[in-house]
């Protein structure tokens, strides 16, 4: 492999748990109550399809999903890195390797999360939601970082943990490796090139 693609919740930082209790905490405000586990849905897909599949629309959906950011700073601190991926993903980079993010993140939520763990000192580029017509699913901001990257599919790997994350690998052809240290393999899945145990693992790709 040459070229290194990573989703950022689940797969670089320990973030799903904040997202997911900071949207129960923004729509038990509204009245609405969700436990956790019906809420796992919006892993991996941009904040505003979320808010749509919630039934939120225009100014509305704008509004919650304002709300839901700011349910989520309480719980913030709890989140780090995965560990050891810092230290694999500088291996690989100095390896002369090509990284790159692709995320479901709105520009504005990705900017305070490189704030805060400074993926720009890691990668060379991140697709974020809405940089290509159509977000994940579908394998178009995949392609957008290789074509960034000067990568190739059969030389590239992408790295996530949701279902998303392995149709977008699969729309745009390139190797689907699971972070399992968030998610267990499952059919569901499929197809999964490789079932990541540790960050590590990537070196021996």
């Amino acid at each position: 492999m040459s070229t290194y693609i990573f989703d950022v919740d689940g797969t670089l930082i320990d973030s799903v748990p904040m997202y997911l209790h900071g949207l129960q905490d923004a729509l038990h405000a509204r009245g609405r109550d969700f436990a956790l586990s019906d809420l796992t849905f919006s892993n991996g897909i941009p904040s505003s399809d979320t808010a749509t599949q919630l039934g939120y629309f225009g100014s509305e959906a704008k509004a919650l999903i304002a709300e839901w950011l700011a349910c989520t700073k309480p719980y913030a601190q709890s989140v780090d890195w995965i560990p050891g991926m810092t230290k694999t993903m500088r291996q690989l980079r100095q390896a002369g390797h090509r990284l790159g993010i692709v995320t479901s993140k709105a520009a504005a939520e990705y900017a305070l999360d490189d704030a805060r763990f400074h993926f720009s000192d890691y990668v060379d580029t991140a697709v974020v939601a809405h940089d290509t017509k159509r977000n994940k699913p579908f394998g178009d901001p995949i392609l957008l970082a290789l074509k960034r990257l000067n990568g190739s599919r059969e030389h590239a790997v992408y790295v996530g943990d949701t279902i998303t994350d392995s149709q977008a690998a699969a729309d745009a052809q390139v190797p689907f490796a699971l972070a399992t240290w968030t998610t267990a393999p499952s059919g569901a899945l499929a197809p999964i090139a490789y079932a990541l145990k540790t960050p590590e693992a990537l070196l021996s790709l």
